[in-house]
């Protein structure tokens, strides 16, 4: 969150606010995110615990217990109250008496940035992101190669998109980490004995 808030191009106290306020608000936003699987766990019947780490966080409960419906909902939980957030975040500001200069204003704004744009990347078919995960809840585990190979695609495709319309090298590097996810589990899924 500093990077991509720019923080590597802080050079007044202002900077420095609001690169904070963007990590705070990225903070709030990962969070709201994890919660949606949390609670749709939860739903189910399952214990779950929520760690915030690296860049972004995990819903972790007992895994091999749901089946292929219910994973997929625990899973586009996440990103469906993530981009709820941010339409609630945008009526807020749309009819809220707060100040324009206001840090709140700074705040608000970034919530609903992350919020939306991280959702919809989110969502990609791109494992391990959500989409990757609900697109191997859709296929199943005997068409584990097919999600890996699009995951492989797709971040490739990204990754040259954003550098070349963007000119920056960060999401470029994460869709590189992406594709050697992605090819290290395809890799162990093809040297797998089938059953």
């Amino acid at each position: 969150m500093f990077f991509i808030g720019g923080g590597l191009h802080m050079t007044t106290t202002q900077d420095i606010i609001n690169v904070a306020l963007f990590m705070f608000a990225g903070l709030i936003s990962i969070f709201i995110h994890e919660l949606g699987h949390a609670m749709t766990v939860r739903k189910f019947g399952l214990p779950t615990v929520i760690s915030l780490v690296a860049f972004g966080g995990t819903a972790s409960f007992p895994g091999g217990i749901l089946n292929r419906r219910q994973s997929f909902l625990v899973t586009a939980a996440g990103p469906g109250i993530q981009f709820a957030l941010g339409i609630l975040v945008i009526a807020v500001i749309r009819y809220s008496p707060i100040p324009e200069h206001s840090l709140l204003l700074v705040l608000l704004y970034d919530l609903v940035w992350i919020s939306i744009v991280w959702s919809v990347f989110n969502c990609l078919p791109i494992y391990p992101l959500d989409g990757g995960q609900m697109l191997a809840a859709v296929v199943g585990n005997k068409r584990s190669k097919l999600v890996h190979i699009t995951g492989m695609v797709c971040a490739s495709a990204v990754g040259l998109l954003l550098f070349r319309y963007l000119g920056t090298w960060i999401m470029p590097a994460f869709m590189a980490y992406f594709v050697w996810i992605n090819y290290q589990a395809l890799q162990q899924s093809s040297i797998r004995p089938s059953n």
